[in-house]
């Protein structure tokens, strides 16, 4: 029993102690190994360990070599001492493992420490930011207020002298205000509210004058608008009388209305012209007044300087620039307005320039046969000269090319006075007010938009360019229409223009008879039969006329240039042709015209190669008899021509051409000059010169 109670005790206290065993909580242990790891990785050199990692490397390496040569031997005692070896070489390759272990364990602790600085790093860089922008947020706002400015800087305050002279004592104090500025700012602030309190009275008084004033105006105006209609009917009641007695009330009523509206150039212009047209009759001379008047009274009431906008000035107010561009600025802040391109400013600003006056004059000027030049002048505002444009009107149509061409507007005011072409502004001025208003293209490029301006236009306008020509064209002065200036030129144009009209009259009649091959005959002149014939008349280009060797030295002596009117005729005789080029000046028949000859017959020959043709041409173009009564008109020249061309012929000694004129000499002297004088004895006998 004892034994048996013994045992029982010793079961019972050994299930008691593995129950207690097995009530312990279980232990992780990798977790502890890593730890251990952790805290052996921290504790240990990681140069030794280099050492010892490589140290056993060295030790693996020999023992392979080692155990590779017991291999190769192959004995009992061999395979022991393998076996031996791989467990030697396992121990180190374990060994190798931990090392890396905690090589790893190193790594990642510097990894984790080297985050840790970054983001420390971070958070003391991003405080940084924080307190940089607090500190420009601060000095802005200090900013903010040493540049804050007081409403009472910006009126306009009496000076400090004038403060104290005016200002009476209880305001001025100058015991106090002369050491303090603020007392002294609020003083003169003072002062300044009671003078603007005093003249606000005054201003009241004004304001409630003016309008008892207006009041009587009104008044007034309305006994007028009331008397209107009375005279209305009046001058209705006498318009049976004015259209039986001719006159034009009305109509010179409503002109003069008009042309109290022109600009003084044009009102000079208007002014004179009339008076020629009541002295000389409206069959010869008419002036009248066309345009928007209400466009025109516009233009008269805005009252500004054209030439300030126009001209934008370098030494401008250097204040007004500032608000300016404050204003473009807060444009640009708050509004979105519409881009324009650069084509279509330059389009505005040159339409600014070249801006014309609303209302213009027109003069027609008219001959005995219908012919009327009808000129139209306006008044460019911008750049103070006067331009024209012309329309030619006819009392039936005009036949031929060459004929229709003399009676051009172009032509026929072309050089009416001496160098007067109209192909440029003669303001000296024009060009210098282009620029400055951004237009680059010169002003003749304009001429064909805008018309000419002709210096004789300019003189009847009263305006003289010619006496304000200045070494700096920047020096810009007003220029006062002249009356006298425009007296005179009004009268002389007239003159002129119609002696200017009759010759290209009878010019085109002349051409006309050309063209279709007559030549009329010399008025007081013995009848001549003619062999040669014209066979064409037309006219040339200036490079055609140009490249004939027959014009050379016409054109080298600037005796024909572009500006003359140019043609060509052809005169034929049997085989013998004839081709003369002919330049007549824009003064036909002051000057006379110039012919250059070519003969084709036994070969081709002008006047630098041939003396017959040399003395043809001086015959026609300079050898006039004095007694010959009258210009030296084309016609009178073409025939002299024909006569000088049978002649030549005839004294050939050709048998195709036998003699058909009385001549005295066929030739005569060591020239052999032909008998190109006609004498006036019978049907005519034809001498040398």
């Amino acid at each position: 029993m004892g034994k048996e109670d013994t045992s029982a005790k010793k079961r019972r206290k050994l299930n008691n102690s593995s129950s207690e065993i097995s009530k312990q909580p279980p232990v992780d242990v990798y977790k502890r190994v890593v730890e251990f790891e952790e805290s052996e990785a921290q504790s240990r050199s990681a140069e030794k360990d280099a050492i010892l990692f490589k140290k056993f490397c060295q030790d693996v390496r020999q023992l392979f070599a080692d155990i590779a040569e017991l291999k190769a031997k192959g004995t009992n005692e061999s395979k022991e001492k393998i076996n031996a070896k791989r467990v030697e070489a396992s121990l180190l390759l374990v060994a190798l493992k931990k090392l890396n272990r905690l090589e790893k364990v190193r790594t990642r602790a510097g990894r984790d420490a080297l985050n840790k600085e970054k983001q420390r790093v971070d958070s003391t860089h991003l405080l940084l930011q924080n307190l940089l922008y607090e500190a420009d947020h601060l000095n802005k706002e200090v900013t903010k207020c040493l540049q804050f400015k007081s409403k009472d800087e910006e009126i306009e305050l009496v000076p400090l002298e004038d403060f104290y002279k005016e200002a009476p004592k209880d305001i001025s104090r100058p015991e106090i205000t002369k050491n303090d500025e603020h007392q002294l700012q609020l003083a003169r602030l003072e002062w300044e509210l009671r003078q603007r309190r005093e003249l606000a009275g005054a201003c009241n008084e004004l304001v409630s004058s003016k309008e008892r004033v207006s009041a009587a105006i009104a008044a007034a105006r309305s006994r007028l608008v009331a008397l209107a209609p009375h005279l209305r009917d009046v001058l209705k009641a006498t318009k049976p009388l004015q259209e039986c007695l001719a006159l034009r009330l009305d109509e010179k009523r409503d002109e003069t209305r008009a042309a109290s509206l022109l600009p003084p150039p044009l009102f000079l212009l208007y002014a004179n012209g009339s008076a020629y047209s009541d002295v000389l009759g409206a069959a010869h001379v008419t002036v009248g007044i066309s345009g928007d008047e209400d466009e025109a009274r516009r233009l008269d009431q805005l009252n500004t300087s054209i030439e300030n906008d126009i001209l934008v000035s370098n030494d401008s107010d250097s204040d007004q620039d500032n608000i300016d561009d404050d204003q473009a600025e807060k444009k640009k802040r708050y509004h979105r307005t519409t881009k324009i391109s650069k084509e279509e400013k330059a389009e505005a600003k040159k339409k600014q320039v070249l801006q014309k006056h609303p209302l213009n004059v027109q003069i027609s000027v008219k001959i005995e046969d219908g012919t009327a030049l009808n000129l139209i002048f306006f008044y460019l505002v911008n750049l103070k000269i006067v331009v024209v444009k012309f329309i030619m009107s006819f009392p039936r149509p005009i036949t031929g090319v060459s004929a229709a061409d003399v009676l051009n507007s172009d032509s026929i005011l072309n050089e009416l006075y001496p160098g007067d072409n109209g192909n440029d502004s003669p303001h000296p001025a024009t060009t210098y007010l282009l620029n400055a208003a951004g237009v680059t293209d010169h002003f003749q490029n304009f001429i064909p938009e805008v018309g000419r301006p002709y210096i004789w236009a300019q003189r009847m306008c009263g305006l003289d360019f010619m006496a304000i020509i200045l070494d700096d064209p920047k020096q810009y002065k007003p220029i006062v229409p002249s009356q006298s200036l425009s007296v005179v030129t009004v009268e002389n144009f007239i003159f002129t223009i119609k002696k200017r009209l009759e010759a290209r009259v009878e010019l085109m009649k002349e051409l006309q008879d050309l063209e279709s091959g007559k030549i009329l005959p010399i008025k007081n002149n013995t009848p001549i039969r003619l062999s040669a014939t014209l066979t064409q008349w037309q006219s040339v280009g200036w490079p055609e006329y140009s490249q004939s060797p027959s014009t050379a030295f016409l054109i080298a002596e600037g005796l024909v240039t572009a500006e003359n009117m140019l043609y060509r005729a052809i005169v034929t005789r049997q085989s013998a042709k004839l081709v003369a080029l002919v330049a007549l000046s824009s003064d036909y028949p002051k000057k006379a015209p110039l012919f250059s000859l070519t003969l084709d017959w036994n070969g081709t020959h002008h006047a630098g190669v041939n003396d017959d043709v040399r003395d043809i041409e001086r015959l026609i173009n300079t050898n006039w008899d004095t007694n010959d009564s009258g210009p030296q008109t084309l016609s009178a020249q073409m025939t002299k021509l024909l006569t000088s061309i049978d002649i030549l012929l005839e004294t050939s000694g050709s048998v195709e051409f036998p003699p058909d004129k009385v001549m005295l000499k066929q030739v005569r002297g060591r020239n052999r000059m032909k008998p190109y004088k006609i004498l006036k004895q019978g049907p005519g006998l034809f001498v040398q010169y």
